[in-house]
């Protein structure tokens, strides 16, 4: 046996411990920096949470509470999480299946006997998917003042647009629509013979040690929930008027804090609310007819960040944004929640962000081009008649926005990778602007897969 030199191998030991202490430390100051200067523009304040192998590495508030008491933000205050209520929703729903109470492939007719036929099957899975071709309640103008309500039971809620025709095949695209998880929780209801309310907090709340989740009601009592802000186009932090609860339902009825989030991904990631293999299936991407990947699976947005595979979501209602995002190679997952609500994604941009350095990397830099070569790209850019791009000049910068609701792009920044070629810090999709000789440009999207779209451009806009 050869000898060893303890003081020396005590001495290397200290010098790793320092240095990963010190570039913990490191990352922590960076992911301080970047929030202290930029989640002003986000909301009045805002809680950060990043955990890494389990363990939380980054927990801290920044800003107000309210703004109008001076109530300084803390890490366990409450706030209403929209959209990001989905995947609990998509959790119930999996655990009726693997209690064989329902079928992926059964036809939501079978449980919403009033739900009229469209011609084609539409299954438990496609309205999980997002490629049930509902159309999304928030976006339809009901005609009927009758079918108009401050408050709306699940029933009312359902017959509110069970008559819109579809938008296409189920299965054969995707389309974001808040209607197919509010039919999911009506379902649930049908089901179990139990509120959705009362199914969730049994059977999913207390079952992952939930202490700070809830479904929202108006004459909520807990102290500690996070005032709700918006503002318009100006620099005021207005107090927002919150959208009934009846109306979010299912699609964006619950608030909590991020350590709750925090807790209910790790109980996801122990099985003890659905098996792995049934969470591995929520985590997959839909696959259509063709054999391309949409980029959901059961209530869970599938993307990647710089090449690092994530799950995630996003919430966005009156008064609040926030976000969650897991990267499982790395096991890294990052919460953010804010107090503010505004017609951007800044609040995406500013997760993507703290996930970058979460696991450390580099955030992206736009290339500078001059100003005169970037407003010749701005104009309409039309595909298949129905879907426009606005690309406008203001400021000195580019913005893209869809024209078209359901194509879900609010105005946002494009930032430079080449002269002709931007990419948004919301989403992995790029554009390019393509010149031809005496011809209006062309522009081409880019998801994860490749080429998405051709955009024709049909009438420059002015600066």
């Amino acid at each position: 046996m050869k000898y060893c030199n303890f003081k020396m191998l005590v001495l290397s030991w200290c010098f790793f411990l320092a240095s990963a202490v010190s570039y913990a430390q490191s990352s922590q100051d960076a992911i301080d920096g970047l929030i202290k200067q930029r989640f002003p523009f986000v909301g009045p304040g805002c809680v950060v949470l990043v955990a890494k192998k389990g363990q939380i590495i980054y927990t801290k508030a920044f800003g107000m509470a309210d703004p109008q008491t001076q109530k300084p933000m803390q890490t366990d205050m409450i706030f209403r999480i929209g959209s990001m209520t989905k995947q609990y929703t998509a959790i119930a729903i999996l655990q009726l299946v693997e209690l064989g109470k329902i079928s992926l492939q059964d036809s939501i007719q079978k449980y919403v006997k009033e739900f009229p036929s469209k011609g084609y099957p539409i299954t438990i899975e496609n309205v999980l998917t997002q490629t049930s071709g509902i159309p999304d309640y928030m976006t339809i103008q009901n005609h009927d003042p009758a079918k108009n309500r401050n408050e709306y039971t699940p029933a009312q809620g359902v017959d509110y647009f069970k008559d819109e025709p579809l938008n296409f095949k189920p299965g054969s695209k995707f389309e974001y629509s808040n209607s197919n998880f509010y039919l999911l929780g009506y379902i649930i209801e049908q089901v179990t013979w139990q509120t959705y309310e009362s199914y969730i907090k049994k059977h999913l709340f207390e079952s992952a040690g939930l202490q700070h989740t809830y479904y929202i009601h108006k004459d909520a009592t807990a102290t500690n929930i996070a005032s709700g802000y918006s503002r318009s186009g100006g620099k005021n932090w207005d107090s927002a008027e919150l959208q009934d609860p009846t109306i979010m339902y299912a699609a964006g009825g619950i608030m909590t804090n991020a350590g709750d989030l925090f807790k209910w991904h790790q109980a996801l990631s122990a099985g003890k609310l659905v098996s792995p293999k049934t969470l591995q299936q929520a985590y997959t991407p839909y696959q259509f007819p063709d054999g391309s990947l949409s980029e959901y699976g059961y209530g869970w947005f599938i993307r990647n960040l710089d090449g690092s595979k994530t799950i995630e979501h996003s919430g966005s209602t009156d008064g609040y944004q926030t976000d969650e995002i897991y990267l499982p190679e790395q096991d890294v997952f990052v919460a953010a929640l804010f107090n503010g609500f505004e017609q951007d994604m800044d609040f995406v941009t500013l997760s993507n962000d703290i996930a970058r350095l979460a696991i450390n990397k580099p955030l992206q830099h736009e290339l500078k081009l001059k100003v005169d070569s970037l407003g010749r790209y701005a104009g309409t850019y039309i595909y298949n008649t129905e879907h426009q791009m606005l690309v406008t000049f203001k400021d000195n910068q580019l913005f893209v926005e869809a024209s078209n609701p359901k194509d879900r792009l609010p105005q946002v920044r494009l930032y430079a990778k080449s002269s002709n070629r931007f990419y948004i810090k919301e989403a992995p999709i790029e554009f390019e602007f393509i010149e031809s000789a005496g011809r209006p440009f062309k522009l081409i999207t880019y998801n994860t897969h490749g080429k998405d779209a051709e955009w024709q451009k049909l009438s420059l806009r002015k600066k």
